[in-house]
């Protein structure tokens, strides 16, 4: 009898079955660098909104306030001590909300309204002679708006360092129809803008001379698919092209699911779906997230800094980053029944003050929360392997290499040829000696792990196998 090691690989479901050493497929766990770990449950934090949920954004104010500020149809809303206080009510309703910060101030759109926001005060205003846009964004000390004044391929940009200077043509407010390229699919901001159209991508460079901008293309042939699709981290931009999954960092554009879950996704969302995606950051886990609604949703992830993809299956209709909210007086109160004095900490600590990031979901009841609760189920499926070099085998016993010891089953199934049906499954649950007893005789197997919801685990890296040598032939 001998022993061989079968490591859980990347995900990748488009590589082949065989002798690719990738998950087939996999649910409800982080990749890490060699292995995977648990995702938590949804763990509300916030009433549900009184209307559907049509986008979100967390800011962070100039003296250490948050802001969480949510839109419906045709309302904005700020988070207030675990409830939900309106803005501003009966707006032209249109489609989703976006959002920028600008100084101490929200510019918030949705297609057919604009307004801002003080972050220190919640007070919200109309925004004098501002264009109604799709998307906006901040590019240096400009408020930037996409799919400006009802039209698909303009942008057009404030006046310098004022978001209530808009008049064409003072104090260097301007606008830019894209002539090539089609529609504008997304504006993303910072020292630089990079406006991501259907069939195009330009940078957007700030000159202050008579021109103001300049705009140099990126690529010709290459754009978003879905406007949802699109979400930025730095000075990196992520979005779902005809091509697959693509990263731009305003120089170049690199595929990063080719070959690995592009065509996966594509086989399972339909293109005329698309335009129901939503894109955000978990700046925390250094992860992109891809959303598609559904019974469960689907978030396809991406780890940029470890270059490996993951796959949750949860009930939610969409996520955005966040910050961790301040700690009022109340809620004080209600932590320290016993009074302000009582408290080991002074007013000031750093703890009350919010401000950490936050990957936030929206559950299918328009309620806010963090995947923070007991484990969600999980499950992961390999491709097939050969126990024995090619030979028939009989595998007697696994091992898992990971804290796991409960709740979870392992499933085996069999072939003689990769191309005939399955010859034998076996389904053996994990035992408390950490030991699976297997009687498995074939010469190509894959296996499948299911972890139940709730089960206590920070690791998995795979399986430990002792084998016996078969036939031979």
């Amino acid at each position: 009898m001998v022993s061989q090691r079968l490591l859980f690989g990347a995900y990748e479901p488009d590589q082949p079955p065989y002798m690719s050493g990738s998950l087939r497929h996999l649910s409800n766990a982080y990749a890490t660098t060699n292995g995977y770990r648990p995702v938590g449950g949804f763990k509300p934090f916030a009433a549900a909104l009184p209307d559907i949920f049509m986008g979100a954004a967390a800011f962070l104010g100039s003296d250490g306030s948050t802001l969480l500020v949510a839109g419906t149809k045709d309302s904005l809303y700020r988070y207030v001590s675990g409830n939900w206080e309106a803005l501003v009510t009966a707006l032209p309703a249109y489609g989703r909300w976006h959002f920028t910060q600008f100084g101490d101030r929200i510019i918030a759109v949705n297609g057919s309204a604009t307004r801002k926001i003080d972050i220190l005060t919640g007070k919200a205003d109309s925004i004098a002679d501002a264009p109604t846009a799709e998307m906006v964004t901040t590019i240096r000390d400009f408020v930037v708006y996409g799919r400006a004044s009802a039209q698909k391929n303009l942008i057009q940009w404030s006046g310098f360092n004022n978001e209530n200077s808009n008049v064409i043509g003072t104090n260097q407010a301007g606008y830019q129809p894209m002539l090539t390229g089609g529609d504008i699919m997304g504006i993303m901001g910072g020292e630089y803008g990079v406006i991501i159209q259907r069939s195009r991508i330009v940078r957007m460079s700030y000159t202050g001379d008579s021109y103001i901008w300049q705009f140099d293309e990126i690529s010709a042939n290459i754009g978003a698919i879905a406007s949802g699709s699109i979400a930025q981290a730095g000075h990196q931009v992520f979005f779902l092209s005809d091509r697959g999954f693509m990263m731009t960092d305003g120089v170049s554009v690199t595929p990063i699911g080719n070959e690995r879950v592009d065509r996966c996704f594509f086989e399972s969302w339909p293109r005329d779906s698309l335009d129901q995606m939503t894109a955000a950051i978990d700046p925390r886990q250094h992860m992109v997230a891809w959303l598609m609604p559904g019974n469960p949703s689907m978030v396809l992830i991406y780890n940029w800094a470890i270059d490996r993809w993951s796959r949750l299956d949860i009930d939610a209709i969409g996520m955005f980053s966040g910050f961790t909210a301040n700690t009022t007086l109340e809620a004080l109160n209600t932590l320290y029944p016993d009074g302000l004095d009582s408290m080991p900490y002074s007013l000031d600590d750093p703890r009350f003050s919010g401000g950490d990031p936050l990957f936030i979901f929206v559950g299918k009841s328009n309620n806010f929360g963090i995947l923070d609760g007991e484990n969600l189920p999980a499950c992961f499926q390999t491709g097939f392997f050969s126990a024995d070099g090619g030979n028939h085998s009989r595998i007697r016993s696994a091992r898992l290499l990971g804290d796991l010891i409960e709740k979870a089953s392992l499933t085996i199934e069999g072939s003689h040829r990769l191309g005939d049906p399955s010859s034998g499954r076996v389904v053996r649950d994990i035992t408390l000696s950490g030991r699976i007893p297997l009687r498995v005789n074939n010469r190509y197997c894959a296996l499948r792990l299911d972890i139940e919801g709730g089960a206590a685990w920070s690791f998995i890296q795979g399986f430990d196998w002792d084998i016996v040598a078969g036939e031979g032939r």
